[in-house]
């Protein structure tokens, strides 16, 4: 066969010149399905007739094509079509119209694609009418949904789409009754067809644009904007979750010549080349030999494995005419750039299209599993790349999937560079549903076979030498110890680790010592074992111990011998013969007699362990583990190990280990240091540079970022750089592109540029520099980043270099830590979500309002760049002139620069980081062989040990032991083989599963199904099949016979294997004849009867009292599985497995659905016996089997053969037999899944009527569970009385008959504390916190309110009632304030003004904010133009002036001067000379525009009297640009210039206006002068309110406030910054502020200060408790209050005075609180007088009085203080208690030492306090002191002062002195 041109080989899914009613649409399967079943032909015909049928359906699903345009015009002009046949249609009823539109002879496609429907209006607007006519038959939506589905993809789309825009000649506008018919059926369309709306997306836009530039309003238009809204409001619903997405499945055809020369496996790389996908070019294979020998090595690789298995990769990648279920195709795949994730390796995510990904639940998908490999392409795959799966875990979330490029592949010209792909260019994305990891490493793997060296096993692998040869190590004098063979097989055992000391020179010469470790098995019945056991010679058969003493059968002792004594051993074991268990044993004996294979002058060399599954694996390990004890020696290869029992010995743990312990060689552990200090350095350039490229796809760029790369051209610099200054400049591009003032209160962007240097910087790794040279910082960060990596680097290495195995319960990718990067990946999914959400939008040179900013950046960004080098250098040098829409462009080619620079940077990086990563792969194989060589067993997977083929052949193991070994490809044993192998034994059984190809042509043509194990039994090499099961119940084993003729059962299974309960045959095959349906995504099949059924029947044996893990269903089909587990429910815990993935497990009770049931005699896999004998041997106890019994066994000799068993032992019929355990009598078929509805407790229909232990009557229906009753819980209601008298409402509780509820009925109460009455539960006793009744209460604030009792009553929650009651206070700008008295503190802090302020700004808009002293600048748009610009600030910032030359001109005078300049030249007054289309003259004015209407043929309308000069004959006029209205000229001149020279007019500044309308005359040009003159007083007006400071002079300020701010935030002492961070995020921004703002973050500055001041102090002087009531809680309240103060103005008059007066009042409270204080510490309390009393009363009612704490109460205040003041002084001291204290402190005297003379005069005594001399009073004159310690007699003892109650020389002190012993 010839190989396929490209254009046949990609045309149906790349072809860019088929047109859309082209479209080629197929399916896939997302699930790998093996098709064994089916030879060439057959398969082939089955293809064929799934062809037929597709062409026969109307409504087949999406696998239907579109026949093409050649094809669809051919059968459009030989039908009978015709123009009039549609018209006449218009005559009938709409459901006549809808039944002859679906008639064949209608031929509906073919009118919408004849060409007429593009060309022909009439055809267009007539078969829309019809559409829209159809659309009212809603009794018939199927027929009415067929119809229409054919609109899509049609002639007749195009034809609308270019319809919409033609006008209607008579009126000249849109043809609306056209439109409101499409867009009528449109609205039907989307609701019945919402996922073809995309189909009609373009004309919904046209239409919508259509309208944006309709000026005349008229009902036909208001109609059809209604409709058209409608369609869009559904339109959007319907994109909400969905986004346009197609995926379609390649197909791919296998054509060798097998006359060409052979390729050279070698020479083939996994990856198949660009031209093979393209042309077919495949490479030519060889056949497997299975009957028959190999000449050589070379000879038995290429022809048995490379080939083969290159192939099936190259097919699914290639193109092909028939359907391949094995790969898929995606379309309008987006790639959003590269980064690093947390383990360093860089990958690129990839966004899918949302209305695809929609379609798959992922979670149960085989889809875009980790590792599967892709291929993209954006040209036709004329460029292509290779990935792999990274990650998918945001595939439900964003449609994201990660993805990393494949190591070592050769780029050539072909290579597509993914760095260089822009996000917005759709990718074509190619899937193998292989499972590409696994397999890749086996090619890998055989590849390094070195054939001219030793190959392994060479006479038996390719000579199937079958003669007895013992291993290299077994000698005829080897002897071994079969003491683990002889102990009881359940008798104690331990594996013991011994540590000897050895010495030996290191290369150092130190002498250093090394613990080795020596292994051996202690048996605690070994003393049992005879002597002549403990030698045996292993050769001579006639010693060794009989099957009995080893305790095995005959043939299992066979096989024991065959697997010690051979070479090359081969066991076969049937289902349940013991094969693991006797594979256990042979370990045991291996590990036993270590010494014999492993003797201690040799390199320790472990037992190589391999399996084809994690679970077979871990479950072989686990046995061995308990058998021996094992806590070490076994090493786990691999990260799929889900055994807890075995993850301890996994290699990641082990790693872990040698680290913890250090034991590691020097060597090896700096190198990895080194290694990895290399890679973190890599690692922090690469995420610099995607950090750059993450924002410069999400952000406009700071100006520095161009500048700094040298982007912008030198000649461009100047003019966009020149208006700003310093930090400012970082704003000049987003102001160049129109988003800086207006849109600047978006966060993104001002976010990104303050933060933008920071973060590069924190990115940066030179910016640490000066850090790494200090050694203790260098040291403790190097080591916490190299730790952080090496914890990732076993997670990464784990999951790089180790076996990734697919379960079948297996779906999900795994899910990884990547918390470094997380923040970025949010960045980078939300912008892809926002991407995805919006559609393409054509600007036409102007944005709409109604766009954000994201939309608008999103436009730039989303298109490519139109210019190039050559084009920039033509741009003028003042690139300010360039439109909007060339900015965007010049912005774009600017931005491609500045990526290229950053992806060149990644690219150098990223050579070094590969280079670094060759080299740890190599170090980590060098770490893990130095772990591995020591153990005892080294356990993995057939895809581990190809992954490891290197490290095991530095191993050299000599044992290899391969369990599962006839499922096993032969490659992937031989890649497992070393040279040094000298024992192979293989365990498994080739009558059950063997080896699967992905592909059924390599098991077919190059038999590569066939097994290693199963081409030895063929070629009669030497093997021993067990034949005693230990498994199945014997009417299970029976069916076994058809496989197994020799097969036993063992006596176990006789008494172990109980009936199962509830039916009345343990073994039965319910047979039926429904159909078989095709699984929606793919070749698998699904049969819901049997789902149904299956379903049901496990729920019924769980009622049986089955455990949900004790039931295992198996399925032939993926599909089926999948179909089940929709159905499940509740069932958690019951697996689900499909047969091919439950080889080697076993439960009790198996569900087996078969599936296959269809017409035309197809059973797939259910005809290979491999797969039924699997299926039949899984149970121990129960096996029910559902299918189309009948229909396998006409099919089918095998399935014959079991059915005509079956039938024999009544084991076979059309339902089940349920039975009742309680009732026997009753037995019921379920011969459907309804059927167990009527068995709804798993027993039968009556009510069970057993006795309880409470003595009540069970009252369930009859149940085959809990037979005793041990757990049914009574359900009756105790009749115990409670103490109260009611009854209890508890249901029985006799195994606690005393513990009775509380009594729960409601009764009234009284409660205790307010007397108030409550209903309640009669056990419970209300409290006041219970009461709901109302009362009045008298808040603090002296309002009486209406509140509940349990809020009255609490303290607490008074605290934080707010008062209800209006404020009403009078403001300051004159209005009642709306608070209330609890929103306004008591009328302390009033809420800002809600009355909206309606005064006019000086730009004549109306503000409308809330009411201020000062209203805010005014925000709108400015609308100040001339006839050159429009400005485009805001209104309230200064317009820049004009500086154009002035148009004011005409033939008689001309202006010299700016357009924003006075004229120099006055108005023209001449009549105009120009002559009107109706030929008499204008009546306009010289050098203004000619007005439209005629004095003459407009009388009525120009002589229309307004001032009176109208009706003159010689009357001029103006006709007003700005309004249109016509205004005699002389009288209009009165008015303008009047309004700007009447010197008495007091009114504000105003543009003149329209004397008839009053809009304001901006644009006429004989009085731009006044409107010159006008605008120049409104922009002095504005600098005036803006402050007339220069830029540098706000900029001073702003730098002055940040000085401040920092200050007060370092001396804050009882303030959290953190409380008050949010108040100058302004003054931290890079945003513009103006004067006003400042001074307001100044005023909170100053509120701060002092609010930190008030608390500082007060907690100085006053308790806790009134600090925190009095001083604290007012002063947050006030914190609050500024918290919430809008930050775009200042705070109003009223709001200042209300937070001055509060911190007034909050002084003195301070001042009171403290004087009261002192008061209070008065010894003794002082008596005060009646006006001291009222005084302090009088203070106290001031400080905590509501409302504003005003002048007139704070100097009341102090008059009041200062006639207590005295009160504070101490009697008798004349000071107080602050000063004394302060004097007795400054003393430092012990007590006892102040005196006093006879007139109260104190005074103190030093040193002992003894007087010892006399003097004067220095105040009186009077004696005091003494002498010889004897006070003077008038004097006495002053103990006010110290507290002391005597003197310290005195009889007392005396009496109180402890002696010094």
């Amino acid at each position: 066969m010839e190989p396929r041109s490209r254009r046949e080989l990609l045309s149906p899914v790349h072809d860019q010149r088929f047109s859309n009613n082209q479209r080629y649409e197929a399916s896939s399967d997302s699930d790998v399905i093996r098709r064994q079943e089916y030879s060439n032909e057959e398969y082939q015909n089955r293809n064929k007739r799934k062809r037929s049928d597709s062409e026969q359906r109307y409504n087949h699903r999406s696998s239907t094509r579109v026949a093409s345009t050649s094809t669809t015009r051919s059968n459009v002009a030989s039908s009978s079509s015709s123009y009039s046949m549609l018209t006449q249609m218009l005559d009938k009823q709409p459901n006549e119209i809808l039944a002859e539109m679906i008639q064949i002879n209608f031929s509906i496609k073919q009118f919408l694609n004849d060409k007429r429907m593009e060309t022909e209006k009439d055809w267009i607007v007539t078969i829309t009418k019809l559409f829209e006519r159809i659309t009212t038959c809603t009794d018939t939506p199927e027929r009415l949904q067929f119809v229409l589905k054919q609109i899509p993809n049609t002639v007749y789309v195009e034809g609308v789409y270019n319809a919409v825009r033609q006008l209607d000649s008579k009126t000249n506008q849109l043809c609306f009754g056209f439109l409101q018919s499409f867009l009528n059926m449109s609205n039907k369309f989307l609701a019945l067809l919402p996922h073809l709306a995309i189909d009609l997306e373009k004309i919904f836009e046209r239409i919508e644009l259509a309208f944006t530039k309709i000026d005349l309003i008229t009902s036909e238009v208001i109609n059809t904007k209604v409709i058209l809204d409608q369609v869009l409001k559904r339109k959007i619903e319907i994109e909400q979750p969905n986004q346009s997405m197609q995926i379609e499945t390649m197909t791919t055809t296998v054509q060798l010549d097998n006359d060409t020369e052979l390729d050279n496996y070698r020479k083939l790389s996994i990856i198949p080349k660009l031209e093979e996908i393209l042309y077919g070019n495949r490479p030519i294979l060889q056949k497997n030999i299975i009957d028959g020998v190999y000449n050589n090595p070379e000879h038995y690789l290429d022809a048995n494995f490379v080939g083969p298995l290159r192939e099936g990769i190259q097919q699914y990648l290639s193109g092909s005419q028939d359907k391949n279920y094995n790969v898929c195709i995606y379309k309008n795949v987006h790639l959003y750039g590269s980064k690093v994730n947390s383990r360093s390796v860089v990958i690129y995510d990839l966004s899918l299209d949302r209305q695809m990904a929609l379609r798959f639940s992922w979670a149960n998908c085989r889809r875009l599993m980790y590792g599967n490999l892709l291929v993209l392409s954006n040209d036709n795959f004329q460029t292509c790349t290779f990935v792999t799966i990274e990650n998918r875990d945001q595939i439900e979330k964003t449609f994201c999937i990660s993805v990393r490029k494949l190591e070592n592949i050769n780029l050539n010209q072909n290579q597509l560079n993914l760095d260089e792909i822009n996000p917005s260019c759709s990718l074509i994305m190619i899937e193998t549903m292989t499972y590409f990891e696994a397999y890749r490493p086996v090619l890998n793997a055989l590849q390094t076979i070195a054939v001219d060296q030793t190959f392994p096993l060479e006479p038996f692998i390719l000579k199937l030498n079958n003669e007895s040869i013992p291993p290299d190590y077994v000698t005829s004098t080897t002897t071994y110890d079969f003491t683990p063979l002889l102990v009881e097989p359940k008798s104690k055992v331990e594996a013991v680790f011994n540590t000897d000391p050895i010495s030996f020179d290191h290369i150092r010469a130190l002498l250093q010592r090394l613990l080795t470790k020596k292994f051996h098995i202690n048996y605690k019945q070994s003393d049992l074992v005879p002597e002549k056991y403990k030698s045996v010679n292993i050769l001579d058969i006639n010693q060794w111990p009989t099957s009995d003493e080893v305790h095995l059968n005959s043939k299992q002792h066979e096989a024991l011998i065959s697997a010690l004594t051979r070479k090359v051993a081969l066991i076969q074991g049937p289902p349940g013969t013991g094969k693991t268990y006797l594979g256990v044993r042979i370990v045991e004996m291996l590990l036993y007699n270590r010494s014999v294979w492993c003797p201690s002058s040799e390199q320790s060399t472990p037992i190589l362990l391999i399996c084809q599954t994690n679970h077979a694996l871990d479950q072989f390990l686990e046995l061995i583990k308990n058998r021996l004890n094992l806590t070490e020696g076994i090493i786990r290869v691999g990260s799929r190990c889900k055994n807890e029992a075995i993850e301890p010995f996994s290699l990641s743990n082990a790693r872990k280990r040698v680290r913890n312990n250090r034991s590691m060689p020097n060597d090896i552990y700096h190198q990895r240091q080194f290694l990895l200090k290399k890679k973190f350095a890599c690692d922090e350039i690469l995420k610099q540079e995607d950090y750059k490229i993450e924002q410069s796809r999400t952000i406009i760029l700071p100006f520095s970022s161009f500048i700094k790369h040298d982007i912008i051209n030198l000649r461009h610099f100047p003019s966009l750089s020149a208006p700003y200054e310093d930090v400012f400049v970082e704003r000049a591009i987003l102001d160049w592109l129109g988003l800086g003032d207006e849109h600047k209160n978006s966060s993104e962007e001002s976010v990104f540029i303050k933060n933008w240097k920071q973060k590069i910087s924190e990115l940066d790794i030179n910016s640490n520099e000066e850090a790494y040279r200090t050694k203790t910082y260098k040291n403790k960060q190097f080591a916490k980043n190299v730790n952080r990596i090496e914890q990732n680097e076993e997670e990464e290495e784990e999951r790089r270099r180790d076996e990734i195995e697919l379960d079948d319960d297996y779906f999900a990718s795994p899910i990884f830590n990547e918390s470094e990067t997380r923040n970025l990946e949010k960045m980078t999914s939300e912008k892809i979500l926002s991407i995805n959400n919006n559609k393409k939008y054509e600007t036409h040179g102007v944005i709409k309002k109604h766009c954000n900013r994201n939309r608008i950046v999103q436009l730039i960004l989303e298109h490519p760049t139109t210019l190039t080098d050559e084009t920039v250098q033509q741009l003028p040098d003042d690139i300010l002139k360039l439109t909007i829409n060339h900015r965007y462009d010049l912005y774009r080619y600017w931005l491609l620069k500045y990526q290229n620079h950053c992806h060149s940077s990644i690219r150098n990086a990223r050579q070094e980081y590969d280079k670094t990563i060759t080299e740890l792969d190599k170090h980590f194989q060098n770490e893990d062989y130095y772990i591995l060589k020591d153990s005892l067993i080294v356990a993995m997977t057939t895809t581990g040990a190809a992954k490891h083929h290197a490290i095991l052949e530095k191993l050299q193991s000599k044992i290899v032991i391969v369990e599962e070994a006839a499922a096993i490809f032969e490659a992937h044993i031989v890649t497992a083989l070393t040279s040094k192998c000298e024992h192979l034994i293989l365990i498994g059984d080739h009558i059950q599963l063997r080896p699967t190809p992905n592909v059924y042509n390599l098991g077919v043509k190059y038999h590569l199904d066939v097994s290693l194990f199963e081409r030895f039994v063929r070629n009669n090499f030497p093997s021993v099949r067990l034949n005693i099961q230990h498994r199945m119940r014997p009417e299970i084993s029976r069916v076994m016979k058809h496989f197994y003729d020799d097969l036993e059962d063992h006596e176990s299974v006789l008494t172990e294997r109980p009936d199962i309960r509830g039916v009345e045959n343990s073994v039965f095959f319910i047979s039926h004849d429904h159909m078989e349906m095709n699984v929606d995504d793919g070749s698998s099949k699904r049969n819901e009867f049997e789902a149904r059924y299956i379903v049901e029947l496990a729920k019924y044996f769980i009622k049986q009292g089955y455990q949900p893990n004790q039931i295992t269903i198996l399925v032939m089909y993926l599909g089926q599985r999948q179909c089940i587990a929709k159905l499940m429910g509740f069932l958690k815990g019951l697996r689900i497995m499909v047969v091919d993935n439950y080889q080697g497990e076993e439960n009790d009770i198996i569900l087996l659905s078969l599936v296959r049931s269809n017409a035309e005699k197809s059973i797939g896999f259910l005809k290979i016996h491999n797969r039924i004998c699997v299926a039949l041997s899984r149970a121990r106890c129960g096996l029910f089997v559902i299918g189309n019994m009948n229909f396998l066994a006409e099919v089918e000799g095998m399935w014959k053969k079991i059915v005509d068993s079956l039938a024999e032992r009544n084991a076979i019929g059309q339902g089940l037999t349920l039975s009742c355990h309680q009732h026997p009598e009753e037995k019921f078929i379920a011969d459907t899944p309804e059927s167990f509805e009527k068995r709804p407790r798993g027993g039968c229909n009556k009510l069970c009527m057993s006795r309880l232990k409470c003595g009540h009557q069970c009252e369930l229906l009859c149940h085959n569970y809990d037979i005793e009753h041990m757990n049914i819980v009574c359900r009756k209601k105790c009749i115990d009385q409670l103490p109260c008298g009611h009854p209890c409402t508890k249901n029985c509780h006799h195994s606690n008959p005393t513990q009775h509820d509380p009594c729960r009925i409601l009764v009234e109460k009284t409660i205790t504390e307010c007397g108030h009455k409550i209903k309640c539960r009669c056990a419970e006793t209300p409290t006041v916190q219970d009461c709901q009744e109302l009362i009045l209460k008298r808040l603090v604030c002296n309002h009486v309110v209406e509140l509940i009792c349990s809020t009255a009553s609490s303290d607490k929650k008074l605290e934080v009632f707010s008062c209800p009651t209006s404020c009403d206070a009078i403001l300051a700008c004159g209005h009642k304030c709306k608070g209330t008295c609890g929103q306004c503190r008591s009328k302390r802090l009033h809420i800002p003004c809600q009355e909206k302020c309606t005064r006019e700004f000086i730009c004549s808009h109306v503000c409308k904010a809330s009411c201020t002293a000062n209203c805010p600048p005014c925000t709108r748009k400015c609308e100040t133009l001339c006839v050159h610009s429009k400005c485009q600030k805001r209104c309230c910032d200064p317009c820049p002036p004009c500086r154009e030359p002035c148009m004011y001109k005409c033939k008689h005078l001309q202006c010299t001067r700016l357009c924003s300049e006075p004229c120099n030249r006055g108005p023209c007054n001449k009549q105009c000379n120009k002559k009107l289309k109706c030929g008499h003259y204008c009546i306009g004015i010289c050098g203004e525009p000619c007005p439209k209407q005629c004095r003459i043929c407009d009388k009525s309308v120009v002589q229309e009297i307004l001032f009176g000069t109208e009706d003159e004959p010689d009357a001029c006029f103006v006709s007003l640009p700005d309004c249109g209205h016509l205004i005699e000229v002389t009288a209009l001149d009165r008015v303008v210039f009047d309004s700007i020279n009447n010197s008495a007019d007091s009114t504000a500044i105003r543009f003149p206006v329209c004397p008839l309308c009053k809009t304001q005359i901006r644009q006429c040009m004989r009085y731009m002068p006044v409107i010159n003159q006008v605008q120049d007083l409104i922009e002095q007006v504005k600098k005036k309110i803006l402050g007339s400071r220069s830029e540098h002079e706000l900029k001073e300020k702003r730098n002055c406030i940040i000085r401040k701010y920092k200050d007060t935030r370092a001396n804050l002492k009882q303030i959290e910054y953190s409380q008050i961070t949010s108040l100058f995020s302004k003054l931290k921004s890079g945003d513009f502020l103006r004067h006003e703002i400042l001074i307001l973050i100044e005023n909170i500055l100053i509120f701060i200060k002092t609010i930190d001041n008030l608390l500082n102090k007060g907690k100085k002087m006053l308790t806790i408790d009134v600090f925190k009531d009095q001083i604290h809680v007012p002063l947050m309240n006030i914190l609050k209050y500024i918290l919430a103060h809008e930050q775009s103005r200042n705070f109003a008059e009223q709001q200042i005075q209300d937070i001055q007066s509060e911190f007034e009042r909050i002084r003195c409270v301070i001042i009171f609180e403290s004087f009261d204080a002192l008061l209070k510490q008065q010894n003794p309390i002082r008596d005060l007088k009646p006006n001291e009393i009222d005084s302090i009363e009088t203070i106290k009612k001031l400080v905590r009085k509501s409302g504003r704490f005003r002048e007139t109460n704070k100097k009341e205040f102090f008059n009041e203080i200062e006639k207590v003041k005295h009160l504070e002084n101490i009697p008798g001291l004349g000071i107080n208690e602050r000063e004394r204290k302060a004097i007795v402190t400054a003393l430092n005297m012990g007590k006892g030492h102040w005196y006093v003379c006879p007139k109260g005069h104190p005074y103190v005594i030093t040193e002992c306090g003894g007087a010892m001399e006399e003097s004067n009073c220095p105040e009186c004159g009077e004696q005091i002191g003494g002498k010889k310690h004897q006070l003077v007699s008038t004097n006495r003892h002053f103990g006010t002062m110290d507290g002391s109650t005597y003197a310290s020389w005195s009889d007392e002190a005396n009496a109180n002195m402890r002696p010094p012993f």
